[in-house]
Order: C-alpha cells, then structure tokens, then sequence
C-alpha cells in the first residue's frame, strides 16, 4: 500500500496566498501597488497608513550565539505576520532597516571589511556606503543627528493592521492577528524602543486631518492631496522603478555585484521636518508650483500631478539658467541631476534605460506628530505640528548627501544673490531629526551578517 505523501494541515487555509504575489528580493519594492492616471499622469496609489519604530538593541555586544538566536527570532516572526497578512497593501508591508551603530556595535570588523557595501569615487572602492548623517547649511542649530541600530517601517491601507503588528512584536502578553492567536512573533525584548511615529499619505489626508486640528493653512490645502504641500508625491516617473535603488544595479555607485551579500539592498534615510503650512499656502498657486518643480513649469491649480516623465529632467546647466534669468529655483530641479541619470544606461541586469530616468526612491509620509507618538530620547508635545516623516532610498548615502545639499542651493542663492524663499522650499521646512541606515535585502532582513560571525 502508498504511503501518502507528507501534508502540512496547519496551512490548509493560508488568507495570505489568496492574492498571488511573489516576493521581490528588494524590501522597498511593494507588490499589489496599483496606478492610477491623474489628467494623463501616471501616479503610484501608496498605503495609506505608516509608522515607523526605531529602537537600540538589547543584546549584549560580542555575544554570537546571543544575535544569532535573535536572527532566527525576528526571522520567525516576521514570517508569522507574513502567513496572516498578504504581502499587499491591503495586508502589511514591513521593511527593516539598520543603522550604522548596528555594524559597528555588533558585528566584528573582520567581516563588516568584507561585506558592507562600499561606495565607488574614480572607480575606486573607499567609505561605506552607509555613513553618519549630518547637518546641513540649513538645518537648524537644534537638530538631533540620531544614532538608532534599527529601524522597521511598516504601511498598509488598514491602520488597524499596523497598530496589532506593532503590539504583537513589541508589547509582551498574548495577542491576535485578524483574530488569529500568535506564537512567534513577539520580539520586544530584544529592543529598547526609541520612537514610534506615524502617519499617512493620500485619500486627502492632510486636508482632512489638518482642518479638524484646526491647523493655520488648512483651508488652502487642495482637496484630495495626498500630501500637506499639495502636489502629489508617488508620480511614477518621480520615483526609481523596479530595483534601481539597490547597490548593485546601476554601474559606478557602489562595489557590489548581483551575487553580493548586500545585492537587492539600498541605503535609506529617515527624518522628521516640520511644514510651516501657513507660510507656504500665502504664496499664490504659480509659486508654489515653481519652487516645487521648476519656474517653467505652466500647469494650472487642477493640476496636482504635473509630469515627471524623463523629457521633464532639469540638468545642471538648465537648473543655473533658472536662476539666472528667474531668480527662482524649483526643488524637484535642484537635485535632478543626481536623482536622475545623465545619460542612456543599462543596468547590471541588461534593463536600458533613458536619459532622465529615476534613480532615488521616496516612501515619505505626512504627519502631526510633534515630533513623534513617543520619543524615548526627547519631549513629545500634543500641539499637533504638520510635518513629514521623510524615507528615502539611494545606492550610496553619498549621493543622498550631495542631493540634500544641492536641496539647500547654498552656492547658486550666493551666486544670484537669491532669497530664501526664492531657493525651493527649504524656508518652509524644518528638520527636527535625521539618520541614515542601511535596508539589506529581504533575504537577510533579520540581523544582516550574524550568521556568518
């Protein structure tokens, strides 16, 4: 007589595999995202809802067996939540991320020299991709340039499904996944927590939000913007495609290769800026229009969505033509020629692509939290502030480095003698927190390189 093959029961209804997505090896690429066409324009329709958790390791330094058990926990639970909610936006999305104090702290320097990813200047392999954030021109005196060991970012179109993962993995006790008791997913005492910030972006959120709070500029926010600043922020030729974020796919950024340890991973930055709304919405539609994107630009109040097709690129020569013949210079203008390639290239994995293309990545949201939910390392204060919790995805922390300064337009406001609110909109800003990490790929997502200690 047969004997019958072996069959998992456990698994007989799995909800998570009733919509078929197959996980990318990137953590920042999100299956299930739809597109929507706004007059013509091609926009990403991103979750709705986001927090972030930063935290600093518990673990005892120089304890190998002690992170590799923490590996295998967070692996563990990361998969459970992963077998209750799909990997769309209707289910969760969670990306783990981690700081440089992380590498430094915990892993010997014998094989972070061999592994970390390291950024090419000549062609030649020198820093860490990953490297400290820092101050810029015009930061304030007050900023807090932080040094968390890990970072997890979580999205979905239910904030209820945000809020019960948060508690799963961090808060002891039993607890329920869409009503699912689960076993393995709690993980908190392998972190002291240092910052939960949330916040959302679309479905005319920040309208909504900023009205029934009573926030000055609330009534000039357009209906249905998805961010605070009125102009839509996930067009999809504003954002790097597929996997051109990661180390490896564009040649001359980083040493990596496809079989790296580190392929499929990227760099991420996160910060917290505060929006002076009312400043910004006493500058009429045209304005702001050209500080956003580019004193050329002509599209009326109608339209939220104006193209950032690859024909739309501002390059380094047009950007110092702005400035001199209009005295303004428009954000999205200011860093194109480092967000976005130079010339036609083809990646590592023999995708062309053209002149004008995106190479950065932005998975920003809104917020009025001053700055956080709760904040192990500052005060938190319940005057809600309008801001936004900015995430965003670079080969090398280098290049957003030089991105962020050309953002600040410090040498071209000297050279034409520019006012400030003449140079984007950084008057309208203020940075309250930064740090860089690094987002391994999702195959090693928990503890990346404990294994090999």
């Amino acid at each position: 007589m047969a004997t019958a093959t072996a069959f998992n029961w456990d698994t007989v209804v799995d909800y998570a595999k009733r919509t078929e997505t197959r996980p990318p090896k990137t953590q920042y690429e999100l299956p299930g995202v739809t597109v929507e066409d706004h007059l013509g324009v091609p926009v990403a329709v991103v979750p709705l809802w986001h927090a972030v958790v930063t935290a600093r390791l518990s673990l005892p330094q120089g304890e190998a067996k002690a992170l590799k058990r923490a590996q295998e926990r967070l692996t563990r639970a990361l998969e459970e939540v992963e077998s209750i909610y799909p990997l769309t936006p209707s289910g969760i999305f969670i990306q783990v991320a981690y700081g440089l104090p992380y590498f430094t702290d915990y892993i010997p320097a014998k094989i972070t020299d061999k592994f970390m990813p390291r950024a090419l200047d000549d062609g030649r392999a020198k820093d860490w991709a990953l490297i400290d954030a820092i101050k810029f021109p015009k930061d304030p005196a007050t900023i807090i340039l932080e040094h968390n060991h890990i970072s997890f970012h979580f999205k979905s179109d239910y904030n209820d499904h945000i809020s019960d993962v948060i508690r799963a993995l961090f808060h002891p006790g039993t607890h329920l996944l869409n009503g699912i008791p689960v076993e393995n997913v709690y993980v908190g005492d392998l972190f002291s927590v240092t910052s939960i910030r949330r916040g959302f972006a679309g479905r005319g959120m920040p309208r909504t939000m900023a009205q029934r709070l009573r926030i000055p500029g609330a009534d000039k926010i357009p209906a249905g913007a998805m961010l605070f600043m009125g102009f839509t922020s996930s067009h999809v030729h504003g954002l790097a495609q597929g996997n051109l974020p990661s180390f490896e796919t564009l040649p001359g950024y980083t040493d990596q290769t496809p079989e790296s340890y580190f392929a499929h991973g990227t760099i991420m930055h996160l910060s917290h800026i505060a929006i002076d709304l009312a400043g910004w919405y006493s500058l009429d539609h045209k304005d702001r229009l050209h500080r956003m994107f580019n004193p050329r630009r002509t599209e009326g109040p109608e339209h939220l969505s104006p193209s950032q097709a690859p024909e739309t690129t501002t390059f380094k020569e047009q950007l110092e033509e702005d400035a001199r013949a209009t005295g303004i210079l428009g954000h999205n203008a200011q860093m194109q020629f480092l967000s976005r390639v130079d010339k036609n290239m083809t990646t590592v994995y023999g995708e062309e692509i053209p002149k004008g293309t995106v190479i950065f990545l932005r998975q920003d949201f809104d917020t009025v939290e001053n700055p956080f939910e709760f904040n192990a390392d500052g005060p938190v204060s319940p005057v809600p502030v309008p801001g936004v919790h900015f995430i965003g995805f670079a080969p090398t922390a280098q290049l957003f480095e030089k991105m962020r300064k050309e953002m600040d337009g410090v040498e071209l406001q000297k050279k034409y003698n520019l006012p400030n609110e003449n140079t984007g909109f950084t008057k309208f800003l203020v940075t309250t927190h930064r740090q860089n990490y690094l987002e391994p790929p999702r195959a090693h997502r928990s503890f990346p390189l404990a294994e090999l200690i």
